[in-house]
């Protein structure tokens, strides 16, 4: 690069095939055209900046470069307190790093902020892990986080993930195979969006009109196991409609479908009047504070309970514990008692407990 640079002849460097290693096989790095800052591309997409920095003899052999926070790959020209952060570089082998700045307050957590769409590379690795997953005879099942506001998915263990159903399984699903970027699907009167992040097999759940977020991901598993997840509520709502036939004919009147046949939402009943709707379907009055959609009653948000209607015994179960952890509601497969309150706006989801 020191060579090209000095001559000035060539505008680009290709950093294949010196041995660098296979992360630099796909890299060349672009000078640019009179008065533009050079770039380092990678074949497929993808790109960083460049800078070439000179020290004096008796400099301190480090240099200081400051970044865009969020998108480590902007080098800037100006500090900007929350928005740029100094990075020290050390260039002597024989000491350690240097000693990094004092760290700076985060700034709040923006919606979305950490999203980031897939290249056409990594669209490629996607398409090959499910190639491989075929071969391997292992399908997508597809899972909600129930912990709204963690930011590192991957320490929670499988009792913190719920199955989406059948249908909306599928959809996701069918847009993951074919390359697509995101999912739509509707829950209740809601509609999300299903963002699939990078190569990995792992995603968000946006409500882009409340900003509500979750993640979610996809585990590759045999089909007996996907059938096993996707069925048990199915098998819930056959046995109380057996002992209860009412109940195929409760219905939540915001969006008119039956609850057995949206099993795998969850539905709460409101303390002071005692009606129940889909907690997708309440989850903007809520957030506006308003009245029962049903009789006008004023409600209390904040203290809701769920019901489990397909819990396996003739009654409506009405549980209650004290909460854990919010819930923006989604499809969720339901297997034990449990209780809600709605707090700053979203709804909140509760400890299961054993009977």
């Amino acid at each position: 690069m020191a060579k090209a640079y000095h001559s000035r002849r060539d505008q680009q460097v290709k950093l294949s095939g010196l041995g660098l290693g296979a992360v630099y096989e796909t890299l060349i790095v672009d000078f640019g055209g009179p008065g533009e800052l050079p770039i380092q591309r990678r074949v497929g997409g993808g790109k960083r900046d460049v800078r070439r920095f000179e020290l004096a003899p008796g400099d301190p052999p480090q240099i200081r470069v400051h970044v865009v926070r969020d998108r480590g790959w902007r080098i800037a020209d100006v500090v900007v307190p929350g928005v740029t952060q100094e990075r020290i570089v050390s260039l002597d082998s024989s000491s350690g790093p240097a000693p990094a700045p004092p760290p700076l307050l985060p700034p709040p957590p923006e919606f979305l902020s950490t999203y980031r769409k897939p290249t056409p590379e990594e669209l490629e690795e996607r398409a090959a892990a499910i190639v491989q997953n075929d071969r391997e005879e292992l399908v997508g099942l597809w899972e909600w986080c129930r912990d709204a506001e963690t930011q590192h998915p991957g320490s929670l263990g499988p009792e913190k993930w719920a199955a989406y159903s059948a249908d909306h399984n599928h959809e996701i699903e069918t847009a993951f195979r074919s390359g697509e970027l995101q999912a739509d699907i509707v829950i209740g009167i809601r509609s999300y969006e299903v963002l699939f992040e990078g190569s990995t097999m792992h995603g968000k759940q946006v409500d882009k009109k409340h900003k509500k977020r979750r993640f979610v991901r996809r585990r590759a598993v045999p089909v007996e196991e996907k059938e096993a997840a996707l069925q048990s509520g199915e098998a819930a709502v056959a046995t109380a409609v057996a002992q209860d036939p009412s109940l195929a004919e409760k219905e939540c009147v915001i969006c008119a479908e039956s609850f057995a046949d949206t099993y795998a939402m969850p539905v709460v009943r409101l303390r002071e009047c005692g009606h129940i709707f889909h907690g997708a379907c309440v989850q903007d009055l809520a957030d506006r504070k308003k009245t029962c959609p049903f009789c006008r009653a004023e409600v209390n948000w904040r203290n809701v309970e769920e019901v489990l209607m397909f819990a396996g015994d003739s009654n409506i179960q009405v549980c209650m514990n004290s909460w854990l952890q919010l819930l923006h509601f989604t499809g969720v497969q339901q297997s034990q008692r449990q209780h809600v309150r709605l707090r700053h706006g979203v709804l909140t989801h509760l400890r299961p407990f054993s009977i």
